[in-house]
Protein backbone atom coordinates (compact mmCIF):
# COMPACT_ATOMS: atom_id res chain seq x y z
CA UNK A 1 0.00 0.00 0.00
CA UNK A 2 1.45 3.63 -0.85
CA UNK A 3 0.16 6.71 -0.39
CA UNK A 4 -1.16 8.42 -4.01
CA UNK A 5 -3.09 10.98 -5.30
CA UNK A 6 -6.31 8.77 -5.34
CA UNK A 7 -9.93 9.73 -4.71
CA UNK A 8 -9.17 8.40 -0.75
CA UNK A 9 -9.56 10.50 2.44
CA UNK A 10 -5.94 11.64 4.13
CA UNK A 11 -6.41 12.59 7.42
CA UNK A 12 -3.66 14.56 9.67
CA UNK A 13 -3.63 13.79 13.07
CA UNK A 14 -1.40 17.06 14.90
CA UNK A 15 -0.33 16.78 18.34
CA UNK A 16 -0.94 20.83 18.68
CA UNK A 17 0.79 20.40 22.08
CA UNK A 18 3.74 19.04 20.57
CA UNK A 19 4.59 20.32 17.48
CA UNK A 20 4.40 23.59 16.45
CA UNK A 21 2.78 25.00 13.66
CA UNK A 22 5.53 24.81 11.22
CA UNK A 23 5.36 21.43 11.18
CA UNK A 24 1.59 21.41 10.60
CA UNK A 25 2.07 24.33 7.73
CA UNK A 26 4.82 21.60 6.63
CA UNK A 27 2.97 18.51 6.45
CA UNK A 28 -0.01 19.92 5.06
CA UNK A 29 2.25 21.13 2.21
CA UNK A 30 3.34 17.79 1.70
CA UNK A 31 -0.33 16.62 2.15
CA UNK A 32 -1.98 18.66 -0.67
CA UNK A 33 -0.07 16.85 -3.41
CA UNK A 34 -1.92 13.71 -2.64
CA UNK A 35 -5.33 15.75 -3.32
CA UNK A 36 -7.66 15.84 -4.74
CA UNK A 37 -8.38 13.45 -2.24
CA UNK A 38 -10.44 14.78 0.46
CA UNK A 39 -7.51 16.19 3.68
CA UNK A 40 -9.07 16.35 7.02
CA UNK A 41 -7.08 17.68 9.76
CA UNK A 42 -7.74 16.54 13.38
CA UNK A 43 -6.81 18.43 16.38
CA UNK A 44 -8.15 20.64 19.35
CA UNK A 45 -8.04 24.41 18.46
CA UNK A 46 -9.45 25.60 21.01
CA UNK A 47 -6.58 24.47 23.00
CA UNK A 48 -4.65 27.12 21.89
CA UNK A 49 -6.61 29.89 20.89
CA UNK A 50 -4.25 32.71 21.12
CA UNK A 51 -2.69 32.10 17.99
CA UNK A 52 -3.74 34.19 15.69
CA UNK A 53 -2.36 32.11 13.17
CA UNK A 54 -4.88 29.63 13.46
CA UNK A 55 -7.55 31.66 11.57
CA UNK A 56 -5.62 31.74 8.39
CA UNK A 57 -4.52 28.19 8.19
CA UNK A 58 -8.27 27.05 9.21
CA UNK A 59 -9.25 29.11 5.77
CA UNK A 60 -7.11 26.97 3.69
CA UNK A 61 -8.86 25.54 0.90
CA UNK A 62 -9.05 22.14 0.25
CA UNK A 63 -8.72 20.54 3.53
CA UNK A 64 -11.61 20.37 6.15
CA UNK A 65 -10.32 20.67 9.76
CA UNK A 66 -12.34 19.18 12.97
CA UNK A 67 -12.40 20.21 16.18
CA UNK A 68 -11.99 17.17 18.56
CA UNK A 69 -13.19 17.20 22.05
CA UNK A 70 -11.41 16.32 24.98
CA UNK A 71 -13.62 13.48 27.31
CA UNK A 72 -11.21 14.48 30.67
CA UNK A 73 -8.39 16.96 31.10
CA UNK A 74 -4.59 16.12 32.03
CA UNK A 75 -1.81 14.38 30.87
CA UNK A 76 -2.33 12.32 27.71
CA UNK A 77 -5.92 13.88 27.48
CA UNK A 78 -5.35 14.97 23.89
CA UNK A 79 -3.55 11.57 23.29
CA UNK A 80 -7.03 10.01 23.83
CA UNK A 81 -8.68 12.35 22.01
CA UNK A 82 -6.56 11.69 18.78
CA UNK A 83 -6.56 7.99 19.46
CA UNK A 84 -10.84 7.86 19.58
CA UNK A 85 -10.21 10.61 16.38
CA UNK A 86 -8.32 7.98 14.08
CA UNK A 87 -10.56 5.23 15.34
CA UNK A 88 -13.88 7.26 14.14
CA UNK A 89 -11.69 7.93 10.66
CA UNK A 90 -11.12 4.59 10.09
CA UNK A 91 -14.49 3.47 11.18
CA UNK A 92 -15.57 5.79 8.23
CA UNK A 93 -12.84 4.11 6.03
CA UNK A 94 -9.68 6.18 6.03
CA UNK A 95 -6.39 4.38 5.34
CA UNK A 96 -3.94 6.90 4.56
CA UNK A 97 -2.47 9.11 7.53
CA UNK A 98 -0.32 11.81 8.14
CA UNK A 99 0.47 11.75 12.08
CA UNK A 100 2.62 15.13 13.33
CA UNK A 101 4.13 14.55 16.81
CA UNK A 102 7.61 14.17 18.71
CA UNK A 103 5.19 11.88 21.35
CA UNK A 104 6.27 8.09 21.15
CA UNK A 105 2.48 7.80 23.23
CA UNK A 106 1.09 7.85 19.82
CA UNK A 107 2.62 4.73 18.57
CA UNK A 108 -0.42 2.64 19.62
CA UNK A 109 -2.86 4.84 17.28
CA UNK A 110 -0.23 3.30 14.46
CA UNK A 111 -0.64 0.09 16.15
CA UNK A 112 -4.23 0.67 16.10
CA UNK A 113 -4.82 1.58 12.59
CA UNK A 114 -2.95 -0.95 11.43
CA UNK A 115 -4.45 -3.77 13.44
CA UNK A 116 -6.86 -5.13 10.98
CA UNK A 117 -6.60 -3.61 7.94
CA UNK A 118 -3.46 -1.94 6.95
CA UNK A 119 -3.11 1.65 6.80
CA UNK A 120 -0.66 3.85 5.05
CA UNK A 121 1.00 6.32 7.82
CA UNK A 122 3.58 8.90 7.54
CA UNK A 123 5.02 10.07 10.58
CA UNK A 124 6.41 13.49 10.69
CA UNK A 125 8.46 15.08 13.69
CA UNK A 126 11.87 16.08 14.67
CA UNK A 127 15.14 14.26 14.78
CA UNK A 128 14.99 13.46 17.91
CA UNK A 129 11.67 11.23 17.51
CA UNK A 130 12.29 7.76 18.72
CA UNK A 131 12.90 5.17 17.15
CA UNK A 132 10.43 2.73 18.00
CA UNK A 133 8.22 5.78 17.07
CA UNK A 134 9.70 6.30 13.78
CA UNK A 135 9.34 2.30 13.20
CA UNK A 136 5.55 2.89 13.94
CA UNK A 137 5.29 4.10 10.16
CA UNK A 138 5.68 3.26 6.54
CA UNK A 139 7.39 6.77 6.34
CA UNK A 140 8.82 9.21 8.63
CA UNK A 141 9.72 12.50 7.42
CA UNK A 142 12.18 14.72 9.47
CA UNK A 143 10.95 18.27 10.01
CA UNK A 144 13.11 20.58 9.08
CA UNK A 145 14.21 18.98 6.40
CA UNK A 146 17.70 18.31 5.97
CA UNK A 147 18.00 20.14 2.61
CA UNK A 148 16.28 23.31 4.23
CA UNK A 149 18.76 23.48 6.55
CA UNK A 150 21.91 22.70 4.20
CA UNK A 151 20.43 25.80 2.23
CA UNK A 152 20.32 27.84 4.73
CA UNK A 153 24.02 26.90 5.93
CA UNK A 154 25.11 27.43 2.50
CA UNK A 155 22.98 30.68 1.87
CA UNK A 156 24.63 32.06 5.21
CA UNK A 157 28.23 31.16 4.41
CA UNK A 158 27.59 33.08 0.56
CA UNK A 159 26.28 36.13 2.75
CA UNK A 160 29.56 36.08 4.57
CA UNK A 161 31.69 35.70 2.04
CA UNK A 162 29.97 38.66 0.13
CA UNK A 163 29.82 40.63 3.40
CA UNK A 164 33.71 39.89 3.71
CA UNK A 165 34.09 40.89 0.07
CA UNK A 166 32.26 44.10 0.14
CA UNK A 167 34.27 45.07 3.31
CA UNK A 168 37.63 44.19 1.58
CA UNK A 169 36.18 46.34 -1.41
CA UNK A 170 35.66 49.24 0.73
CA UNK A 171 38.75 48.99 2.82
CA UNK A 172 40.75 49.09 -0.80
CA UNK A 173 38.69 52.06 -1.62
CA UNK A 174 39.47 54.32 1.06
CA UNK A 175 43.19 53.22 0.61
CA UNK A 176 42.88 54.82 -2.89
CA UNK A 177 41.08 57.57 -1.65
CA UNK A 178 43.44 58.29 0.69
CA UNK A 179 46.50 57.71 -1.41
CA UNK A 180 45.10 60.35 -4.18
CA UNK A 181 44.02 62.99 -1.37
CA UNK A 182 48.10 62.67 0.09
CA UNK A 183 48.67 63.01 -3.61
CA UNK A 184 46.66 65.55 -4.77
CA UNK A 185 47.70 67.73 -0.98
CA UNK A 186 51.13 66.64 -2.37
CA UNK A 187 51.24 68.06 -5.65
CA UNK A 188 49.33 71.05 -4.36
CA UNK A 189 52.34 71.73 -2.23
CA UNK A 190 55.06 71.91 -4.71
Amino acid sequence: MTLDSSRETVAVLYDIENAPLEMLSYTLGKAKRYQPCRTIVVSDWDERPEQKRWDKLLRRPGFTFRQINRTYLGKNSLDSALYDSAKLLYDEGVRRYFIITTDSDFVRIAEMLNAQEKSYIIGVGTKQASETLRNAYDEFLVYPPEEKKKKAKKAAKKAAKAEKEAAKAEKEAAKEAKAKMTKQTKDKTE
